[in-house]
């Protein structure tokens, strides 16, 4: 197809390298291969932006720019979002052209994404500098937690942490139903069972501590509360 000189738009957004990164029609193992190669390099690039927004938020942090940090989370939250509506269009492939594509991709594997890997890696390191606000502040969770309106932007940011968390385990999740989907519950992939290796990663917190200042408010309650002492809590 001619085209004439670039624009200026095509010239930043670099159109023609990025369009060259599928396969060509004429290289396609089947036709949803295009839709499989543009969804997972599509994730790549919002978990490379998610990465450079926790980045950011943690360095607002440190400067006690709590705020801004709260945007840049919040995106984060949005982004994660997308991430997880977006996997809904692998659920149009059907089972024998996902196994297709499997052959085309060899051993590869989800596990191996960089950007995966690296959102496993974020919470480690953004969470030492809300310690140290928190520590600037001398509040502790329990604190912030106990009475919520009087700290209202630090409980915000700390919601803002379990939105991640949560947002995260819930892709998790929703990518096991696609994996149900096209495999079955209990074929085994590439790197072992699936059902198996969400468990166990579901197993983990990212921020274990916003996890647990619940069970501490939920033990006092019970502690002190009739029917809690009673009964005990049920959700």
């Amino acid at each position: 197809m001619a085209h004439g000189p670039l624009t200026d738009y095509e010239k930043y957004i670099r159109t023609e390298e990025l369009l060259a990164l599928q396969k060509p029609a004429d290289k396609l193992s089947c036709h949803d291969e295009l839709q499989f190669q543009i969804v997972h390099q599509a994730a790549e690039l919002w978990m490379k932006l998610i990465d450079h927004e926790i980045a950011f938020a943690g360095g607002e942090l440190r400067e006690d720019r709590i705020p801004r940090a709260m945007r840049a989370l919040d995106r984060v939250r949005r982004i994660q979002t997308v991430l997880e509506l977006q996997l809904s269009l692998l659920d149009t492939m059907a089972p024998k052209d996902y196994m297709t594509i499997r052959n085309a991709l060899g051993r590869g594997s989800g596990q191996e994404s960089p950007g995966f890997k690296r959102m496993l890696q974020l919470a480690d390191e953004l969470w030492p500098s809300v310690e140290a606000l928190l520590a600037r502040r001398k509040l502790t969770l329990r604190q912030i937690y106990e009475q919520p309106d009087a700290q209202g932007e630090l409980f915000n940011l700390c919601e803002a942490l379990i939105d991640f968390d949560q947002h995260l385990q819930g892709w998790r999740q929703r990518h096991l139903v696609l994996v149900y989907r096209q495999i079955g519950a209990g074929t085994p992939s590439l790197k072992g069972k699936a059902s198996e290796l969400l468990a166990e990663g579901m197993k983990h917190r990212f921020f274990p501590k916003l996890w647990d200042v619940r069970d501490e408010l939920f033990a006092e309650w019970t502690r002190s509360h009739p029917y809690g002492a009673e009964k005990g809590y049920h959700g």
